[in-house]
């Protein structure tokens, strides 16, 4: 037994080398073979009976595969290294800074996205629960309406098979009763497609309506109707303050024209006010001169009586006296 199980394991780990990309071979050669090649077996059987060749056998296969896979890993490896060097990305092969605390948000993230998939699933669970209990209760609902209808055209095809024709007086023919219940079963059918048909164009016209009012609210209290009517006052005031800026610039012009007028008539004030205070000096010397003639009239008007007096004096001089003597009196 011993021998036959050394013989099966020297070809397959012949094979191994050979091909180094099947790391497992010997693995799966041992999973290929009967129930009774496995290591260990029949041990409890004996007391104290123990195969050691099979144990380290079967360490030496394991030791062969753990070191061609060893070699795998390191041309992997290698490739890699040769690859990221040739897309210029060194900073792959460099070791991660706050590697531990990306971990732990790497944890964390798979925590959540496992959750969310439990609750995802759970989801879809009660989805479908509830999927199956409308169509059990479509289904239960659609066989007792196919019944009543059934029931209905029964009660309508003995009810119409012995009815005659007011007009012709003859009975009606089982086949033309049979004739308007199916044209009656079509009709139904047709109906019911219609309202189908209606239902499904109804939701879909509510959906879009929903969609439309979600795209008319822009936020809580916020609609797009508001934002359009905002944005028309927008323009409006906008073109009502390019009116006042054009009357702005115009009134600014006036004013530059203004200002310049009034500019010129200071200039022209200051030169009044220079010849004003010409003048007034003028003035001021013509009055002093116009006194002064005045004195020198005074002075010419009183010489003729001072000469009168000086003539009538020196010819009464009598007279000068009584006058001086009444005026002592007086």
């Amino acid at each position: 037994m011993d021998s036959k199980k050394n013989k099966k394991s020297k070809p397959d780990s012949k094979s191994q080398a050979e091909d180094s990309s099947s790391g497992s071979s010997v693995s799966e050669a041992d999973d290929d073979d009967d129930e009774d090649d496995q290591i260990g077996k029949k041990v409890g059987a004996a007391s104290i009976t123990v195969d050691r060749d099979e144990y380290l056998q079967a360490h030496r296969d394991l030791t062969f595969d753990c070191n061609q896979l060893q070699l795998k890993n390191n041309i992997l490896h290698r490739r890699l290294a040769e690859y990221y060097k040739k897309r210029k990305l060194d900073h792959v092969l460099k070791p991660l800074e706050n590697s531990q605390d990306l971990e732990e948000k790497y944890q964390e993230k798979l925590l959540s996205y496992e959750n969310l998939k439990k609750d995802q699933e759970r989801e879809i669970a009660d989805i479908k629960s509830k999927v199956h209990a409308v169509e059990m209760q479509y289904s239960e609902k659609l066989e007792y309406a196919e019944s009543k209808f059934d029931d209905l055209q029964t009660y309508e095809r003995t009810t119409g098979s012995g009815l005659i024709y007011s007009k012709k007086g003859k009975p009606i023919a089982d086949k033309t009763v049979q004739r308007f219940l199916t044209l009656q079963r079509r009709k139904g059918e047709q109906s019911s497609a219609l309202r189908l048909r209606y239902i499904r164009a109804r939701n879909a016209v509510a959906e879009l309506d929903t969609i439309i009012r979600k795209l008319e609210t822009l936020g809580p209290g916020l609609y797009v109707a508001q934002y359009e009517q905002l944005h028309i006052d927008n323009q409006n005031y906008m073109s009502k303050i390019e009116e006042r800026e054009d009357e702005l610039i115009k009134n600014r012009s006036k004013c530059t024209e203004h200002n310049q007028i009034l500019a010129h008539i200071r200039e022209k004030m200051h030169h009044t006010d220079e010849i004003i205070d010409i003048t007034e000096c003028d003035l001021g010397d013509a009055e002093i001169e116009y006194l002064r003639a005045r004195e020198d009239l005074g002075i010419v008007k009183i010489a003729p009586d001072n000469y009168a007096k000086i003539v009538s004096n020196t010819v009464n001089p009598n007279r000068l006296c009584i006058s001086g003597v009444y005026k002592v009196r007086s």
